[in-house]
């Protein structure tokens, strides 16, 4: 184990935090971007540069929602660490 080393359930839960608005963002983002995209369409446009636009929006939707999985991935282990920390700090020496 790594001399020195600490941390305080208060940086974890901080870390927590930053992952689930991370997560919130980038999910609200790329709903925002299909959300106007189609409002858009719905207006009458509908021409091969509104396609192209699509194109677009999907990729850029497809890019914001790729972190997401990792974001989770990383909220999961603070979680666990969290627990850690709560058990350590819960023995009584």
């Amino acid at each position: 184990m790594a001399g020195g080393v600490s941390v305080t359930q208060e940086a974890v839960k901080g870390g927590i935090s930053c992952c689930n608005t991370s997560i919130q963002e980038l999910g609200s983002a790329s709903k925002k971007l299909t959300r106007d995209y189609q409002t858009a369409g719905s207006g009458g446009w509908s021409d091969e540069k509104y396609r192209a636009l699509g194109d677009i929006v999907n990729d850029c939707c497809t890019a914001l929602n790729k972190p997401i999985k990792d974001l989770e991935s990383c909220k999961q282990k603070l979680d666990e660490l969290l627990k850690a920390i709560q058990a350590y700090e819960g023995v009584g020496i």
